[in-house]
């Protein structure tokens, strides 16, 4: 686990610690629902729920206007050679069911 962030700690709160902030947050990263986060975590979905929004709009709120703040779970660009390969391979899959 990384150390929290300036968001994390933002986003904290009295029962919920910076790191598990940050440990939510990867989590989340990873794509595990907010179910499989919570148990993890020792929350409810709610609570999970709750924790990504404060970090959310921490992260709108103090951000520079200069560089814009990039997710890592961002959709890829068009044209992207996995999500090419991914719609090309599902074309093929179906082709000649009818």
């Amino acid at each position: 686990m990384t150390a929290p962030d300036a968001f994390a700690r933002l986003a904290a709160s009295r029962t919920t610690p910076p790191d598990v902030v940050m440990f939510i947050v990867e989590e989340r990263r990873k794509g595990l629902s907010l179910r499989e986060i919570g148990r993890k975590a020792g929350l409810c979905m709610e609570g999970v729920r709750q924790v990504l929004l404060r970090y959310t709009a921490a992260r709108s709120a103090h951000s520079d206007d200069e560089e814009p703040v990039r997710d890592e779970c961002e959709p890829m660009c068009a044209g992207h050679p996995v999500s090419m390969d991914a719609i090309w391979r599902g074309l093929e899959r179906w082709r000649g069911r009818e």
